[in-house]
């Protein structure tokens, strides 16, 4: 009797410690990721301290001085704002490491500064229990790694780099990876440098770590997590199912400059706003706040954190993923004409920036409308192009049988954004009233904050 009493026992414990396993296992880390809501992207590297914002090569590395850097100042300012992880710049375009790098001199250890920043950045927000992540740029200027130089050579220093990164400075929950099948600048393509490269190598040390691909497309073949680019006319769209994250700047531009110390800064307003939209659409807000050439942030980007962080209310944990689908999958496009099959008119919905649409030459009265197959109610549109085409436009929706306008402007540029009245209507359109060249029109999108 004692012996069946053992066994049951025993059997129970295997049975607890099966079900403790497969609750382990059940775990997902696009949900858990998703559930962070509000972070912080901080771009800091040899940029901020020669006002470029794409940092040249070959830079003096002893140009690279900060005097007070601290980063225990960005993690409170961050935990002010009530943001629950951060994404750091360790390498840029230019590629210099902010870290000891066996692979290169070209690093923080061969500067004035001979700290390990991505140490120090670690080891500062997790002191405030938020969870890191860090910005790694594939595409390299200085080492020549770039599209029609993809070698071996070339990949195994990519992925040493990315081991140092992912062995030495503990979990990461994300790897932000730019440069690399994008159509800004010259990084590798997915054909050179397939995504399942470096992905696999990263999920060998960090099976965790999202690798969230900046290439500024939809396609989850080549990105576990799609980044909206928010400076660039790209938004998450109104009907949004994919796991997704928005990056919008606080400054101007992602490198602080100097006089950025006396810039007007976003809007506690249109943080909390954008804020709410992408946590209520599957979306993530990672907010850029860039620090100055110090290796401080300036007082009024620490004062505009804490004012967000008084109105930031975070809502409660997704419990799971949707179904996911196609952004706009119910709105059909159509347009006065289109130049080519290149620029077709359904490409400004796509919620990919480097397809276009572009109309004919020729035509007098170029118009683009989105019609959503039943009414939905707006109040802000965003859209871009790519270069400067349009130089007077109009936006109208369609109600009670005529063209209500909506905005104007004498620019679209790469990122325009306006607010208005909310009002329902199942078509709007955009109306090229004039141009200097022939536009081409990347997105075009509806939300309601």
């Amino acid at each position: 009797m004692l012996k069946k009493s053992i066994l049951s026992v025993f059997v129970l414990l295997l049975i607890s410690c099966n079900s403790t396993i497969e609750k382990k296992e059940e775990v997902n880390p696009v949900l858990s990721f998703l559930n962070l809501n509000f972070g912080m992207f901080i771009h800091y590297n040899m940029g901020t301290f020669h006002g470029e914002q794409w940092a040249k090569p070959n830079h003096d590395p002893k140009s690279f001085a900060p005097t007070n850097l601290d980063c225990n100042q960005w993690a409170k300012a961050a935990k002010s704002a009530k943001m629950n992880y951060a994404v750091f710049t360790t390498k840029h375009h230019d590629g210099f490491c902010l870290w000891d790098t066996k692979v290169t001199d070209y690093d923080v250890a061969s500067s004035s500064y001979k700290g390990d920043i991505v140490k120090e950045y670690v080891d500062a927000f997790r002191k405030q229990n938020i969870k890191v992540g860090l910005y790694f740029s594939v595409w390299d200027r200085q080492h020549k790694i770039e599209h029609g130089n993809i070698t071996p050579e070339n990949i195994q220093y990519t992925k040493d780099q990315l081991t140092e990164l992912l062995t030495n400075y503990g979990e990461v929950v994300c790897i932000v990876i730019d440069g690399w099948g994008s159509k800004w600048g010259n990084g590798p393509d997915f054909k050179e440098l397939p995504f399942k490269v470096l992905a696999d190598h990263i999920h060998s040390m960090q099976p965790n770590c999202l690798v969230i691909n900046h290439s500024c497309k939809t396609d989850l073949d080549v990105t576990q997590l799609v980044h909206y680019e928010a400076t660039h006319g790209q938004h998450c769209p109104f009907d949004n199912t994919l796991p997704s994250q928005q990056g919008p700047t606080l400054q101007s531009t992602w490198f602080w400059e100097k006089g950025y110390e006396n810039q007007e800064l976003k809007s506690v307003e249109s943080v909390v706003k954008e804020l709410n939209f992408a946590n209520s659409h599957y979306a993530n807000y990672l907010l850029n706040a860039a620090p100055n050439d110090k290796g401080l942030m300036d007082d009024n980007v620490l004062n505009r954190l804490k004012e967000i962080g008084k109105k930031v209310f975070l809502p409660a944990p997704l419990k799971q993923l949707p179904k996911i689908e196609k952004p706009h999958k119910n709105v059909v496009v159509t347009a006065s004409s289109f130049s080519s099959e290149e620029f077709k008119p359904e490409s400004v919905i796509d919620c990919n920036l480097f397809t276009r649409w572009q109309f004919a030459k020729g035509d007098e009265n170029p118009w683009i409308e989105l019609d959503f197959g039943k009414p939905q109610t707006f109040n802000r549109v965003i859209c871009g192009e790519y270069k400067k085409g349009v130089s007077k436009f109009k936006i109208e929706a369609f109600v009670n049988g005529n063209w209500k306008l909506l905005a104007e402007g004498n620019e679209i540029t790469h990122n325009f954004n306006a607010s208005f009245e909310e009002v329902t209507a199942q078509k709007f359109r955009l109306v090229v009233l004039e141009s200097t060249q022939l536009p081409k029109i990347a997105e075009i999108t509806f939300v309601k904050y």
